[in-house]
């Protein structure tokens, strides 16, 4: 029980949806009037990595255990609603794991574990998704933990553990720069998912775009941070891009199903204008 919170170890047919040594740390961090700290849980997950052979530096290990160990961590996120403090319990945790004293070891050609080896590839990997079901019940949970899944790794991005800059551009353009029907799953999903990009990490994205409004990107980033079909602009992230998110945020946010994702999307229109209006004004 994370703070009202069940975590659950296994998918209902009984695979593995969170390691088990890793959901017994977890699980007993984030129940209710825990006394475990956050930098207690990540020693306790670090000591579960295999050990480098006597004498070596390097860790000799194919990425099948930290693959295991963050889709752990992505597992537990995706069972916790984005604005639980179990979620912020857990980035806490992640971020003293990147804390821990340098030992010298080094995996993947990572610093273990202050570089988290291997976390990139995994949270790259989850962006191919989210699954598709014919179950409207099914499809509604397998939203849910896409929203949940981003919010985390917004977090994660807002307390300067991971600095995945391109992601949420992918995501605001999945969802602000191409078009879906009014009042789909579909359409709050996308929404939803952005939203979480400006409510935990935007005053990253802000700042960068304060910074260097008019960057200048290879020929191969100028391709991966191009538009969308509705968005002829320049690429990346550019004051004239931000405008047009906001302005999209507020026309989709009447197309919503739900009031929830309507207001969700206001407000990111919101929180973006006002940031516009501090940082980018001259």
């Amino acid at each position: 029980m994370a703070d009202g919170i069940e975590l659950q170890q296994k998918y209902q047919d009984g695979e593995a949806l969170i390691q088990e040594n890793v959901f017994d740390i977890f699980n007993d961090y984030l129940r209710p009037g825990s006394s475990v700290s956050a930098a207690q849980t990540a020693t306790a997950i670090s000591q579960l990595a295999p050990k480098p052979s006597e004498g070596e530096t390097t860790l000799d290990v194919d990425d099948g255990f930290f693959f295991g160990l963050w889709e752990s961590v992505i597992g537990v996120a995706e069972q916790i609603p984005h604005d639980h403090p179990a979620q912020d319990k857990l980035v806490r945790a992640v971020r003293e794991l990147s804390l821990l004293p340098k030992s010298g070891t080094t995996a993947w050609e990572s610093s273990l574990w202050a570089d988290l080896p291997v976390l990139g590839l995994v949270f790259r990997e989850y962006l191919n998704g989210p699954d598709q079901s014919d179950s409207e019940e099914e499809q509604a949970q397998i939203d849910q933990a896409w929203v949940r899944f981003h919010a985390f790794s917004a977090k994660l991005m807002g307390a300067g553990v991971v600095h995945f800059i391109n992601q949420p551009i992918w995501m605001l353009r999945e969802a602000l720069e191409e078009s879906y029907p009014a009042k789909s799953a579909t359409l709050d999903r996308t929404l939803t998912t952005a939203a979480m990009y400006i409510e935990y990490a935007g005053p990253v994205l802000i700042e960068t775009l304060a910074a260097n409004p008019e960057p200048e990107l290879s020929d191969e980033f100028r391709r991966i941070l191009m538009g969308g079909s509705l968005f002829s602009g320049e690429p990346g992230l550019r004051p004239e891009r931000w405008a047009f998110w906001i302005k999209r945020f507020n026309e989709e946010a009447e197309n919503t199903g739900s009031e929830e994702a309507k207001e969700t999307a206001l407000r990111a229109a919101r929180l973006m204008q006002v940031w516009s209006e501090k940082r980018l004004k001259k």
